[in-house]
């Protein structure tokens, strides 16, 4: 079946046969995210200077504005929606890094390539958390996300991927 529903302007669902994999990443979305329910909110940081605009948007407008920015390979736009201390993670706790300076190393030679584009199949919400699947192509190569952000105070706090 062939869709194309719009988010806040991307393209999600489109009806890429993707087989067990999606179906297991979907599961563990839904298994994740009641995980999800019971985690507290983790205060910001003072290092965060978030404009009182900012600080209104929704964790999926921030969610979404990050991922309009990768898609355009705008770094700077991207790094906005992280909080300073920002932490990445591989599902469920390893450490892929810490902090805005490590992101910016991460990401800016890949946006200079101008390759990487994401697409979102799908998109839960619950209180601070957004979880995404997610198919992002970099490279000529497709890899399949469920990422899970914590957005507090309209910055991204923490990112988990899980990764096939």
């Amino acid at each position: 079946m062939e869709t194309d529903k719009r988010l806040h302007g991307f393209a999600i669902g489109r009806g890429r046969s993707i087989g067990r994999t999606v179906n297991g990443l979907a599961i563990a979305s839904i298994v994740l995210m009641s995980a999800l329910l019971g985690c507290q909110p983790q205060t910001a940081e003072k290092t965060d200077q978030v404009s009182s605009e900012e600080a209104r948007r929704s964790p999926l407008e921030v969610v979404n504005l990050r991922m309009q920015a990768y898609n355009e390979h705008d770094l700077e736009r991207f790094l906005s929606t992280y909080s300073e201390d920002v932490e990445i993670f591989t599902y469920p706790d390893k450490s892929l890094g810490k902090g805005k300076k490590r992101l910016r190393n991460l990401f800016e030679d890949l946006f200079k390539e101008g390759s990487p584009q994401v697409d979102i199949h799908h998109q839960i919400t619950k209180d601070g958390y957004v979880v995404n699947h997610e198919t992002v192509v970099s490279g000529g190569k497709e890899t399949e996300y469920v990422s899970i952000y914590e957005v507090r105070q309209g910055l991204i706090r923490s990112v988990r991927f899980v990764r096939d």
